[in-house]
């Protein structure tokens, strides 16, 4: 994506992501950590590229409204005790793409809409990564799991939040 316009996005989900109620820090984090979450902040590791930067943010906008949302904690108990590996990808998968449509819907309610496609891109490429990291045990070449031309991710209201301290969890 253009830099005037990653630009744009970033201050206006940045904005958005504070508007509701989460802190925005940059920390170094340890590798392979490029950003954590713990209901109150999303941290992002400097080092990371500016353009994943972007989509981490909304990412994790994404999975920290899934902790802090009251009407959705139900689905968080599957995540953490699903032991039949099938079952434990197929809801690693629901929670990956719900926290996805809730980042798209922040990028709708700041004004931004003409960037679906990259986001979506960017989904099903970090899904790809996830999902060959769990295949294989280990972390994958980013630029193996890139996907274009995807199917588009839809928007999910933002449900009412109970911002509270959760247990850290990261990206990689």
């Amino acid at each position: 994506m253009p830099t005037h316009d990653l630009i744009q996005l970033w201050a206006a989900v940045s904005s958005g992501i504070v508007k509701y109620g989460f802190a925005i820090e940059y920390r170094d984090l340890e590798p392979p950590r490029t950003g954590i979450f713990d209901g109150l902040r999303i941290v992002l590791d400097p080092d990371v590229g500016f353009e994943m930067q972007c989509f981490l943010l909304l990412h994790l906008f994404g999975h920290s409204v899934q902790w802090v949302a009251p009407a959705l904690e139900h689905k968080l108990d599957a995540l953490q005790h699903t032991a039949d590996r099938a079952k434990f990808m197929a809801v690693l998968r629901a929670y990956e793409f719900e926290a996805a449509g809730f980042g798209l819907q922040l990028l709708h309610e700041r004004g931004i809409t003409a960037h679906d496609q990259w986001y979506s891109d960017f989904v099903h490429t970090d899904w790809r990564y996830v999902e060959l990291y769990y295949e294989t045990d280990q972390l994958p070449p980013w630029q193996e799991c890139i996907v274009t031309g995807s199917r588009r991710i839809e928007p999910v209201a933002i449900p009412p939040l109970r911002h509270r301290q959760v247990e850290v969890r990261f990206a990689f």
